[in-house]
């Protein structure tokens, strides 16, 4: 029995189960139908015009659904806008929620990151207001511009010998800002510190307050000679309070005593010097008497052993004004171990104040600031400073010399004495009233005279 053949207008169709397999079986396939096929017979069946374009929609319908079966997921055609909003939303849900999983994977990250930058913020904020403090006080102590401090650094002036002079007083009981009694003007410290900027050493000589000097003193006393502790005070008065011409009043005695030409001041309350030795934690002296027991000093109360011993504010204030009043001991010298006293204090303090453990701390440097702000006055230039900076922190305290006039290192004989003048307790020179020869060749040998030399 013939089977019958289906066809589509002229074209034999074939089974599926006569197809190849595969790819194969499509390109074949396909083929098939791509080709022109002859023509039957002229007059039967359809002309190659008129079977094209059935055919080719035929073709083009079958190619899309075989590709279509074999494209990847993510290589399908866009579905319209509403998909791709879809799709993005999704991305961005995902992308947010691995960033809720860092966050939550890493608390102390983020923690140790805010605590950092708090902290750098802090302290950028304190050293600000640190300079700021420090230019202030700057502008209380030093004479000139601010802005000089930063953009210059001046040699400071210097005698014939190539050495700077500068004349340390204090007064007490008063601040800088206002008056007070009447006394308090008097200098009771007095001392002369000689500086090489080269070779980097000082010395110091503390002047009795009640040597017995020249000086005019028109206001105060209506004399021509005094203790030199009212010399200050006289001048002061005499200038109409101006306390530049006083200070030189000071310096210019000063230097006749000694030989020296006396460049700079330094006026401080010492008053204030508790402050400056508590905002420092305190100094480290030692005490060196010739009694046993160490030292007692009836009026300040102040009882101190032999050697090592650490000082607070209060106790340095003490130890720098112990003379040796009745009802204690240890203190034979009197005024002159209250100079020797005050000369260890100063040097404590100064290399206390620029170690590296009191300028680290933030505390103390703003103490000391305000220490020294309040009850300081000199008349070093602020193009200065840095040459002081330098000078303060390469002088050692074993390069600070003390050049005592009684009971000398060397021991030469005593440069002064008590006496009586009429019924005033004076000090004199031991050449005599207003002879300070011995004093200024003592001076000169130590300071000016080579090491083989001394």
């Amino acid at each position: 029995m013939i089977k019958k053949t289906q066809s589509v207008d002229g074209f034999t169709l074939k089974r599926r189960d006569d197809l190849p397999s595969g790819d194969v079986g499509r390109h074949v396939f396909l083929d098939s139908l791509q080709s022109t096929p002859e023509p039957i017979q002229q007059g039967v069946g359809l002309q190659r015009a008129e079977v094209n374009p059935i055919q080719n929609t035929l073709t083009s319908d079958i190619e899309a659904s075989l590709q279509g079966l074999e494209t990847e997921p993510d290589q399908l055609p866009e579905l319209g806008e509403k998909s791709r909003h879809d799709k993005k939303m999704k991305l961005l849900k995902n992308r947010d929620n691995k960033r809720a999983n860092r966050k939550k994977r890493h608390p102390i990250r983020r923690i140790i990151k805010w605590v950092f930058i708090t902290l750098i913020t802090l302290i950028l904020v304190l050293i600000g207001w640190l300079a700021f403090k420090a230019i202030i006080t700057g502008g209380k102590i030093f004479q000139g511009s601010i802005l000089d401090i930063f953009t210059s650094k001046t040699r400071l002036a210097e005698d014939k010998n190539g050495r700077t002079n500068i004349l340390i007083f204090g007064t007490s009981g008063y601040s800088m800002e206002e008056n007070a009694w009447e006394g308090a003007f008097l200098t009771d410290s007095i001392m002369v510190v000689s500086v090489d900027q080269d070779k980097h050493d000082a010395y110091m000589i503390s002047l009795p307050r009640d040597l017995y000097v020249k000086h005019v003193c028109r206001k105060l006393l209506g004399t021509s000679a005094g203790k030199l502790n009212e010399t200050y005070y006289c001048a002061l008065l005499d200038n109409s309070g101006n306390e530049e011409k006083a200070a030189a009043a000071l310096r210019a005695t000063a230097g006749e005593i000694l030989g020296l030409d006396i460049q700079y001041y330094v006026h401080a309350n010492w008053s204030a010097l508790a402050q400056a030795v508590d905002a420092v934690g305190g100094v480290d002296v030692v005490v060196e008497s010739s009694d046993s027991r160490g030292i007692y000093d009836y009026e300040t109360k102040l009882k101190l052993p032999n050697g090592p011993v650490h000082l607070n504010g209060e106790q340095a204030l003490a130890f720098t004004r112990a003379r040796g009043s009745a009802g204690g001991y240890g203190l034979p010298g009197g005024n002159f171990n209250r100079e020797i006293h005050q000369q260890k204090v100063l040097a404590a303090l100064q290399q206390k104040a620029l170690s590296a453990g009191t300028l680290a701390n933030p505390v103390a440097v703003n103490s000391l600031l305000d220490a020294l702000g309040d009850n300081l006055r000199t008349s070093f230039k602020t193009s200065e400073v840095q040459t002081l900076i330098d000078l303060a922190k390469n002088i050692k305290s074993n390069d600070m010399i003390s050049l005592p006039l009684v009971n000398r290192e060397d021991d030469g004989q005593n440069l002064v004495t008590t006496g009586m003048l009429g019924d005033i307790s004076i000090v004199m020179p031991t050449k005599g009233l207003y002879n300070y020869s011995d004093i200024i060749d003592y001076v000169m040998q130590n300071i000016n005279a080579n090491p083989v030399a001394r």
